[in-house]
C-alpha cells in the first residue's frame, strides 16, 4: 500500500505543505480506494509558499538618492519587512520627495520616507507638487531633526532677532519647503525678508560654506551634521547656534509652516555650536504609506515596525531619538492610515490628542 505523509515547513510567517508518498504492498481493493481518497484530500492541502498577507505581495519603499540617510533607512526597513513578513521588499532611490510622493499617491509604490514639510506641501497640492496627494497616509514618525540658523561664535549674535540688517541665507534652490521654514524661523524673532539681506544658496552645504568664507553672517543647518562640525573646527572660535525668537513655540511654527515644530536642545559633543540650552526649529521624518494599501496590511506593517523598533535603533543611529511608543505622536501634517490607527490604539499609544489632531487635518 501507499503511506501518505504531510510535512509542514515554516519559514517565519511563511508555511509550505509538502506531501510525500511511501510505497508498501497493497492488501485489498479497499486499501487502494482508501489511498485514492486520502491523496485527493491531501492534495487540497498543498499550498505554494505565500506571504502572510493575502493582498500585499511586495513592498517598494521610495527614498532619496543612494548615499543619503533616507536611502540607508529605507534599506533597513526593507530588510526588516522581508525577513519578518516574507514579502519581497526593496528601497527604490529617486531624485527627491517630489518624485516619489506622487507615485505613492497612485499606489505605484508602497511606502516612502518624507519630511513632514514635504508631506504637508504635497497633501495640500502646493508647489512644487502639481496635484494634492490625498492618497498618502502616515504609517509612523521615525526621526526628529533639529534645524536652525548658526553664526560665527565671535559675532556677538545670540538670537534670531539679532539678525536684523545682517546677510542671511534664506533661499535654497529647488527646496521650497526649507525656504518656507527659514522664513518662519526669522518670523519668530519678528523679522521678515525686508529686515535682512536675504541670500540664496545651492543647498545646505553651500550655505554653511558661505559663513565659513565670510560671504554670509548666518546660514541654516541641521544640528550635528558632519559639515557643521567641520565648519566649527575651521572657524576661529567656532560657531554658535542661534536661539529662536520669543514666538518660537511649536504651535507658531506649525501655523506658519505645516509640519514644523520647535524643541530645546542641550550642549553635547554632537551638538556643536549649542553653547547653552537652546530652542531651535525642528521637523520630523515620516514613513508614509499609500492609502491604497489595505487596512489589514497597514496594521501588519505598523505592528512589525514597532515590535522590532529597538533592534532597528541598534543598527540605525537616526532612529534612536524616537522611542517605540512615540511613533504616533500627534505632530503629523497628514492623516495616519486607518490600519495603523487600529494597531496604535490596541498598543495603547494612540491618545485623545491624536484623535483631535486627526479630525482637524481630515476636514
Amino acid at each position: 500500500m501507499f503511506i501518505l505523509q504531510l510535512i509542514i515547513v515554516n519559514f517565519g510567517n511563511l508555511r509550505a505543505f509538502i506531501i510525500t508518498v511511501r510505497e508498501t504492498k497493497m492488501t485489498s481493493s479497499k486499501s487502494i480506494l482508501g489511498f485514492a481518497a486520502v491523496v485527493t484530500a491531501g492534495a487540497l492541502l498543498v499550498t505554494v509558499v505565500t506571504p502572510a498577507s493575502a493582498q500585499l505581495k511586495r513592498i517598494t519603499i521610495g527614498t532619496n538618492p543612494a548615499g543619503t540617510t533616507y536611502f540607508t533607512l529605507g534599506g533597513g526597513f526593507a530588510k526588516l519587512f522581508q525577513e519578518k513578513l516574507g514579502l519581497r521588499s526593496t528601497a527604490q532611490p529617486h531624485a527627491g520627495s517630489s518624485v516619489y510622493l506622487p507615485l505613492m499617491d497612485k499606489g505605484e509604490i508602497t511606502l516612502g520616507l518624507n519630511s513632514t514639510l514635504d508631506s504637508a506641501l504635497a497633501f495640500a497640492g502646493k508647489p512644487p507638487y502639481k496635484n494634492a496627494t490625498k492618497n498618502v497616509r502616515a504609517l509612523a514618525r521615525i526621526w526628529q531633526l533639529p534645524y536652525n540658523y548658526f553664526v560665527r561664535a565671535n559675532s556677538g549674535l545670540k538670537t534670531i532677532s539679532d539678525l536684523r540688517g545682517k546677510r542671511v541665507q534664506v533661499g535654497i534652490k529647488s527646496n521650497v519647503s526649507l525656504q518656507q521654514l527659514n522664513e518662519t524661523i526669522l518670523a519668530t524673532g519678528g523679522l521678515t525678508l525686508k529686515d535682512v539681506t536675504a541670500l540664496e544658496s545651492g543647498g545646505i552645504v553651500s550655505g554653511i560654506n558661505m559663513v565659513v568664507e565670510g560671504r554670509a553672517d548666518a546660514a541654516v543647518s541641521a544640528m550635528g551634521i558632519p559639515v557643521l562640525r567641520k565648519a566649527n573646527a575651521g572657524i576661529p572660535g567656532g560657531v554658535r547656534v542661534l536661539s529662536l525668537g520669543d514666538k518660537g513655540t511649536p504651535e507658531f511654527m506649525d501655523s506658519r509652516t505645516a509640519g514644523a515644530t520647535s524643541m530645546v536642545i542641550n550642549p553635547s559633543k554632537r551638538n556643536v555650536g549649542v553653547l547653552e540650552p537652546t530652542r531651535v526649529a525642528a521637523f520630523q521624518t515620516l514613513l508614509n504609506i499609500s492609502a491604497k494599501v489595505s487596512d489589514k496590511d497597514a496594521y501588519m506593517l505598523a505592528k512589525t515596525l514597532r515590535e522590532n523598533w529597538e533592534d532597528l535603533q541598534k543598527s540605525y543611529a537616526p532612529l534612536r531619538g524616537v522611542m517605540k511608543d512615540k511613533l504616533a505622536v500627534p505632530l503629523n501634517p497628514i492623516p495616519y492610515h486607518d490600519g495603523a490607527v487600529k494597531y496604535y490604539k490596541e498598543a495603547g499609544i494612540w491618545s485623545d490628542a491624536n484623535d483631535k489632531h486627526r479630525s482637524m487635518i481630515m476636514k
